[in-house]
């Protein structure tokens, strides 16, 4: 299959590309960031109570004790546990951002309206399969394709010291990179998945295959130079950050010195470091939505250029033209 219109350059930066309704994306980055937002703070007011019991004991230990460490474990369960419960509230919001996005992308649509234009429909129920499909596919294969190694392993281990030995550990080592590069051809090889279901209307896994066959590297590439481009806005993110922290850390210093906080200026500390937090809070919302967008951009621009490239065939065996 040709691979006209579909290039990792164009691919990583597709989201960006000048297309009606092109303020869509930040719609539901805004959408992104208040949902999230919004569970955060469902989750810590559920897990805080429960925490708070637990603090004026912490703040009696040294930090650097064996007896604050098992302490602390408690309160960090608890947000753990009210953590996970966000997440899956959070799903089928992300599942309707998520399908708008490639719906807009794909087929034009806005996300505008009430409620930032979200719904949860047969698109939504469609992608939200497709995406838990993919994450056990790529799971599965993972664990199932691991398992040989630890047979290499136990061999290598079992003939420590002779020549045997010294082979299983070579395979050892080659296997694993051969599982890694295989979960990764896999996993970048099936990725459109969730774009290929909204273009056709219905659930897409294994056809994807088909559709990405020949477009392993330009797919990879794409998603590697994302992640560059992730990583320095994160860095460039975490700088900000901490000119923004330097004046309150200052202002700490002035205020309690090397005073290790108790219960008497925990208020403090913490009315201290807000500001700061929630930069990092909101400045790190948007990295993950962008992160995501982003990837829906790469995917919708790889089915798009399929889909223009099956046109064009099926147009040309009707009319004869080369």
């Amino acid at each position: 299959m040709a691979t006209h219109g579909f290039t990792a350059d164009k691919a990583v930066f597709f989201l960006f590309d000048d297309r009606p309704h092109k303020n869509t994306w930040r719609r539901l980055g805004l959408a992104y960031v208040l949902a999230r937002l919004a569970l955060l703070v469902l989750t810590f007011a559920i897990a805080a109570p429960f925490a708070a019991k637990a603090l004026p004991e912490l703040l009696a230990l040294d930090p650097q004790s064996d007896a604050f460490r098992t302490q602390l474990q408690g309160p960090m369960q608890i947000f753990q546990s009210a953590g996970y419960m966000g997440g899956i509230l959070f799903l089928p919001i992300f599942t309707a951002i998520y399908t708008a996005l490639l719906r807009w992308m794909i087929k034009g649509e806005s996300a505008g309206g009430k409620w930032f234009g979200l719904r949860f429909g047969q698109d939504e129920i469609n992608v939200l399969v497709v995406l838990i499909a993919v994450f056990v596919l790529v799971m599965s294969v993972a664990f199932f394709a691991l398992l040989p190694l630890g047979a290499f392993i136990g061999l290598a281990v079992a003939l420590k010291g002779s020549t045997a030995g010294g082979i299983f550990i070579a395979l050892s080592i080659l296997y694993a990179l051969a599982w890694l590069g295989a979960v990764i051809w896999f996993s970048v090889r099936i990725s459109p998945a969730p774009a290929l279901t909204v273009l056709r209307g219905k659930i897409q896994v294994f056809e994807t295959l088909a559709i990405s066959k020949g477009h392993f590297w330009g797919l990879f590439l794409a998603y590697v130079v994302q992640f560059f481009v992730i990583l320095a806005l994160s860095l460039g993110i975490l700088l900000i950050g901490l000119l923004i922290a330097l004046p309150f850390l200052g202002a700490g210093l002035a205020l309690f010195g090397g005073e290790q906080p108790s219960m008497a200026n925990v208020g403090a500390y913490a009315a201290l470091a807000a500001v700061p937090a929630l930069f990092f809070i909101l400045a790190g919302l948007f990295v993950e939505y962008l992160r995501y967008a982003m990837s829906a951009g790469i995917s919708a621009c790889l089915v798009l250029a399929e889909a223009g490239e099956d046109s064009q065939d099926s147009a040309s065996a009707v009319t004869g033209a080369p």
